[in-house]
């Protein structure tokens, strides 16, 4: 490990963005809705959805098991229909919480309107979500390896993928042209295509690693994720494609030993600029420790692309 940090110095280009003070949030996903200027986070510890204003204050937007939520992972906002889509998953399997699923909510009156959940009893448990500019959402089940498609305007899954498609099935992201769909598994990036289904690991270089993303972002003919193994302290990556988006023809360290990441995982992007959360902590949820130093600030940076 010394002689790759020798040999990676590193790579800080983010600028702090606002902090939430809710130490313990472990948040692990966030969305930002353009026409109210607010960002949502999720949280594994308390099983809610935070809202931070345009001011920086933050307010709960759901309570901690309202609903039904369990651990809350990837969301999403819709801005043009004004949905809300966030992943909830139980905190164990004979806990009060609902199944897996993605709850969608009425970001104008705060209403659950749909639960898109996994039978009970269903193996592994969704993790990120998706969306097309028809409504239509997409969620990865990490422990099955399965992809859904879900509609807006009646609760259910529908099998996009079958189990054991993509291992450890992640982030998820639409092409420009929402012809493709791109999932990240933990032994690289696949490329889905939405009209045969037809699926494959992308193609790259021998010196490039797309393996261990979190969150995964389209933008401008390239894939931006946050890689997070557990050996690496984490960085950001961006993986320019082919005029196919079949391939990786090169990748590029946007961000890499930033001192203040502690398990980043997902972001969102906004204008031109990758807004994310560099010290989720999430890995300290099952640790008993009092010290009032133990947990931090939440911190979200913003890095320009």
């Amino acid at each position: 490990m010394r002689q790759i940090e020798k040999e990676n110095p590193p790579v800080i280009r983010s600028q702090s963005a606002f902090a939430i003070h809710e130490r313990d949030l472990a948040p692990e996903g966030i969305a930002y809705d353009p026409v109210e200027r607010n960002f949502y986070v999720s949280s594994v510890t308390k099983s809610k959805i935070v809202r931070v204003g345009p001011d920086g204050k933050a307010q709960d937007f759901k309570a901690p098991g309202q609903d039904g939520l369990g651990l809350t992972l990837g969301i999403k906002v819709d801005a043009k229909r004004r949905f809300l889509w966030v992943v909830s998953i139980a905190s164990h399997p004979e806990g009060g919480h609902s199944p897996s699923g993605v709850f969608q909510y009425d970001l104008k009156t705060g209403k659950l309107l749909f639960k898109h959940q996994l039978p009970p009893g269903s193996a592994g448990f969704l993790n990120d979500v998706a969306l097309n500019s028809i409504g239509e959402g997409f969620a990865t089940n990490t422990g099955t390896g399965e992809v859904f498609r879900m509609s807006s305007d009646h609760d259910g899954l529908e099998s996009l993928l079958p189990p054991n498609s993509i291992p450890q099935a992640n982030g998820i992201t639409l092409s420009t042209d929402e012809k493709v769909l791109f999932v990240a598994g933990w032994i690289g990036i696949v490329r889905v295509d939405l009209t045969t289904k037809q699926f494959f690991l992308l193609s790259k270089p021998r010196n490039v690693s797309d393996a261990g993303l979190d969150g995964m972002y389209f933008y401008k003919g390239s894939l931006v994720g946050i890689q997070n193994p557990d050996l690496h302290p984490g960085r950001v990556m961006r993986y320019y494609l082919n005029p196919a988006m079949d391939t990786i023809i090169r990748a590029q360290v946007l961000e890499a030993y930033n001192p203040s990441f502690d398990i980043p995982t997902t972001g969102t992007l906004v204008g031109n600029s990758l807004y994310f959360m560099a010290n989720t902590q999430i890995e300290k949820r099952d640790i008993k420790n009092t010290s009032p130093d133990f947990w931090q600030d939440i911190k979200v940076v913003k890095l320009n692309l």
